[in-house]
């Protein structure tokens, strides 16, 4: 066992690497999912949204025929979710 300190100092660099992996990429990971499922939730609205659109002749009949938005100024809004947000000029 001539290795010994050798062996403690191993372990204990393999413990920081491993808390550090853990307390840092973890997280991150997680972040970025949840970034990612948002943006896919904005992206599917978005969409909606843009063939909802398609299917009317001009935007006066788009606002009078629609039922699943709100309509405030510049902002079209989905009804189930107000904060899902599509702005225009």
């Amino acid at each position: 066992m001539k290795d010994s300190g050798f062996m403690m100092v191993d372990s204990i660099l393999t413990m920081l690497i491993f808390s550090i992996i853990i307390t840092i990429l973890l997280p991150a990971v997680m972040m970025l999912e949840q970034m990612l499922e948002e943006s896919e939730r904005t992206l599917e609205f978005n969409r909606r949204l843009y063939l909802e659109m398609l299917a009317h002749e001009d935007y006066e009949s788009f606002t009078r025929e629609t039922a699943a938005y709100t309509i405030h100024g510049s902002h079209i809004c989905d009804k189930k979710d107000e904060e899902r947000c599509a702005y225009f000029e």
